[in-house]
């Protein structure tokens, strides 16, 4: 079924904003809704999460733009998603609350690399 057209909207213009407490705040909103995502709607927000992280400033909205592609991943919603953006997150940024969550995507990226 889904969260449908207007709710996927309103997530990914949290996910989106120019605001780093919208980002983050939109990004612990994932959860709220994850058994309801459809295939669909679970790929395009894990694509937008991931988009986002790639050039994420903030360390805080980075965790949690991390923490929801893990519990994406964690209840199997990820499925064919493209996550090969977090590829693309700087070296300096990736602090050692972000390895884990990072390890536990790699194979999503290796994927890509195929």
């Amino acid at each position: 079924m889904g969260i449908g057209n207007r709710r996927l909207a309103e997530l990914i213009r949290e996910l989106v904003s120019g605001d780093g407490q919208q980002r983050e705040t939109g990004s612990d909103r994932v959860e709220d809704w994850m058994n309801s995502y459809s295939p669909k709607e679970a790929r395009v927000i894990a694509e937008t999460l991931a988009l986002m992280a790639s050039f994420e400033e903030s360390r805080e909205c980075l965790e949690a733009q991390l923490h929801a592609l893990s519990e994406l991943d964690t209840a199997d919603r990820i499925g064919a998603a493209d996550l090969t953006p977090l590829r693309d997150i700087p070296g300096t940024r990736i602090h050692v609350e972000h390895r884990d969550y990072l390890e536990d995507l790699a194979p999503y990226l290796e994927k890509g690399a195929e």
